[in-house]
């Protein structure tokens, strides 16, 4: 029973990182640099996104951090923001699927307190 609890664990993690891949390989949304750092970015951003209904995971990754909506908590990936250090400073990728809410990619730009995405 074990054996097959940690399998369908493995398998859940698996598709999670599938799905935000697959965000990732469509083109940002929205990229942001600031002069903040990543954690006051990372809490800024989840603090905004929690006031909504969406799922929220916020996941390390290496230099920085990616925080994920999905619909619900089994549901498909809507969005993810992955926010990393680069040099003295900080970016921000925002992807997210068509037709996702643009309040999650304004609260991103709003914590990184820029003006408007880079291109």
């Amino acid at each position: 029973m074990k054996r097959y609890l940690a399998c369908i664990a493995v398998v859940g993690l698996l598709s999670a990182c599938t799905d935000a891949q697959s965000l990732r390989d469509s083109a940002p949304s929205g990229y942001y640099v600031a002069d903040r750092s990543v954690d006051e970015v990372v809490a800024c951003v989840s603090g905004s996104w929690s006031k909504r209904s969406a799922h929220m995971a916020v996941v390390p990754m290496f230099g920085g951090t990616s925080i994920q909506l999905r619909d619900g908590a089994d549901g498909p990936m809507v969005a993810l923001v992955d926010i990393v250090a680069t040099g003295p400073t900080t970016t921000a990728k925002y992807h997210s699927n068509a037709g996702q809410d643009v309040w999650f990619s304004e609260q991103v730009m709003d914590c990184m307190h820029a003006t408007s995405s880079i291109q």
